[in-house]
């Protein structure tokens, strides 16, 4: 049974000794007698291929999120006092991937992996350059682009930036593709707990990057110009291509392994009597030629087999429900904060909110390996969802704590567009002039007339009162449930990917994640679509509890999958066995006594020399 097989590999996980170091690529032989000091083992992990792919994933990572960051900024330097560039941008973005995202994977299994990262790579740095090139081009001769035929020529500026940047971001996601879902397990050899390593140290890269690279271009930006910032990434860029080019080669190089590439079509063991048999190469037959239809709608027939591919993986629903997690508002994107911001925290109160989730985020790649270590990987997954939603109660409660905004009736009122209704900063309030010169106008229209305005604000300034401090508790808890969450969200991540890692075969790897990219994509378009529908923040309310529900889907998903693959999702013996709750060994005992009584159910475990142990047999109840 599939249950309880996994079973069993988990338990002789975690009750094998422990494995010693990574062993060292730089050609250092096992056995050695001396202890090496720790400028000795600095060098070795300098020389190991370990250090290149997280020399090679820094430069990458950094890169994306300096350009990710920037581009928005440049997009709105374009078109100063309106978001429309930055919106096409990123439905331009979202639809590229959603519609691409299966081809781009199914491109990766049918290459080599050497030649498929490095297209992927120079067409993505490549393209970052020519796009800032020709931002920088813009902003020079501004002036004369836009005097020239009414304007038009500025409008294909914009198009052509917009398209090179989407180009950019498909390639990005060719790249992530190849290194971080395929290299990092033919580099790890079958050895799950080195993957889980590599696995939470990209993603700690990325997370790290994530909060650094934005700062350091920004100061480009702000004390130089926006110029300069452009032409610091393109000459990034350049630098990095050329770096990343060459490690990849020697990551390559490195690992053999990497060389060997299963294509689809192909099958173990097709051939069991050996190349001497030549019966069975003119047994074979040859594939039949594609129809008409099949050349013509080649593409869309590749992106419907993918998805059928993704769907027919075991491990699909816990994919599925980490792309639910996409379908949030409980995330420090520009939403949550431009909503806690209308409610009286300060910009340096929701920086340092945003610095804590992902020093937390951090922390969680640090917990996952030793977690995954000790209580198997399906466990591992269920705890970081358990501790994931249990935290986002917090911000449940936050909608009807004192001082929310919410008004579940907002849109049910006569009107909703004076201006006593806006909700404003603690900081900023209404003069009682103000006030009654607008109740009146509701009643009785007129037009307006001049008022000394010198008068009004001083009058205003002598009646602003600080909000009381109860006022900031649904905020508090709010950003508290958000902050704590970030630790059980990034572990849920890394299991999910690692699942796929495992459970995916080497000729779908590339067109599973690229679906699993799409599907990630079309739930961040949804969440911004319901910010369209619902952008007062006293109608944040329901898409904090729409949240939280995607949220509980998205675990309840992966405890299906799980439930399903080991036949349970908990121990259901320590809720009535007497012996169990006044002691759990005796639980473990108890185990052992029944599969001694019955042989058929002892599985015993193999030590790591594949002998059969005498001492420990796991039961497969």
């Amino acid at each position: 049974m599939a249950g309880t097989e996994e079973v069993v590999e988990e338990e002789e996980q975690r009750l094998r000794p422990e494995d010693d170091e990574e062993k060292n690529e730089g050609g250092e032989e096992e056995g050695q007698g001396e202890q090496k000091g720790c400028t000795d083992r600095m060098k070795d992990f300098v020389r190991s291929t370990a250090f290149l792919v997280y020399t090679e994933a820094t430069l990458s990572t950094w890169g994306d999120r300096m350009w990710s960051f920037a581009v928005a900024l440049f997009l709105i330097e374009l078109s100063p006092g309106s978001l429309r560039l930055t919106a096409v941008y990123g439905f331009s973005k979202s639809c590229a991937v959603l519609l691409l995202g299966a081809l781009i994977g199914d491109w990766i299994d049918r290459t080599a992996r050497l030649t498929a990262v490095r297209i992927a790579l120079v067409v993505q740095n490549g393209s970052v350059v020519l796009c800032a090139v020709v931002l920088a081009l813009t902003l020079v001769y501004r002036a004369q682009i836009e005097s020239m035929q009414g304007g038009w020529l500025m409008t294909v500026c914009q198009v052509i930036l917009i398209f090179i940047a989407v180009v950019a971001i498909l390639a990005g996601q060719a790249t992530r593709i190849c290194l971080n879902k395929d290299w990092v397990v033919v580099i790890a050899g079958g050895d799950k707990e080195k993957l889980a390593k590599l696995n939470a140290a990209m993603r700690r890269i990325d997370l790290c990057s994530k909060i650094l690279a934005p700062v350091v271009v920004a100061q480009i930006m702000t004390f130089v110009s926006m110029l300069a910032g452009a032409m610091f990434i393109a000459g990034w860029n350049v630098v990095s291509m050329a770096v990343e080019y060459y490690l990849y080669h020697r990551v390559y190089v490195s690992v053999p392994a990497l060389a060997v590439k299963e294509k689809k079509g192909d099958k173990k063991g097709k051939n069991d009597n050996g190349p001497e048999n030549p019966a069975d190469e003119t047994v074979k037959k040859k594939p039949p030629p594609p129809t008409c239809f099949q050349k013509m709608f080649k593409p869309v027939l590749t992106l419907v087999n993918g998805w059928k591919t993704y769907f027919l993986q075991k491990c699909f629903r816990a994919g599925l429900g980490l792309s639910f997690l996409y379908m949030t508002f409980l995330g420090f994107d520009n939403i949550m904060v431009g909503f806690v911001y209308t409610q009286g925290l300060s910009e340096l109160a929701v920086s340092l909110l945003v610095a804590a989730g992902a020093l937390l985020g951090v922390a969680g790649t640090f917990v996952y390996p030793p977690l995954r270590k000790r209580v198997g990987l399906h466990r591992t997954g269920l705890i970081s969802g358990t501790l994931h939603w249990s935290i986002l109660i917090l911000c449940v409660a936050s909608v009807w704590a004192p001082g929310s905004p919410f008004d579940p009736l907002y849109y049910a009122r006569n009107s909703n567009v004076t201006l006593p209704d806006v909700t404003l900063p603690p900081d900023v309030s209404l003069p009682p002039s103000a006030s009654s010169n607008v109740s009146a106008s509701v009643s009785n229209p007129t037009l307006p007339t001049m008022v000394d305005t010198t008068a009004t604000a001083t009058q205003g300034e002598e009646d602003v009162k600080p909000r009381p401090v109860w006022m900031y508790t649904s905020v508090a808890l709010l950003m508290t449930g958000v902050t704590l969450g970030r630790i059980g969200l990034w572990m849920y991540d890394l299991t999910v990917t690692q699942l796929y890692q495992e459970t995916v075969e080497e000729t779908q790897r590339g067109v599973v994640f690229g679906v699993q990219n799409s599907l990630n994509f079309f739930m961040d378009m949804l969440h911004f679509l319901l910010v369209i529908i619902l952008p007062a923040p006293e109608t944040f309310g329901f898409l904090i509890l729409l949240s939280f529900a995607f949220v509980v889907m998205a675990h309840m998903l992966y405890a299906s999958y799980s439930r399903q693959v080991r036949g349970h999702l908990f121990h259901v013996n320590l809720l009535y066995c007497e012996n169990c709750r006044k002691d759990f060994r005796h639980h473990k005992s108890f185990a052992k006594a029944t599969s001694a009584e019955d042989p058929a159910l002892q599985v015993p475990l193999r030590s790591r020399d594949g002998d059969v142990s005498t001492r420990e047999f796991v039961t497969t109840v």
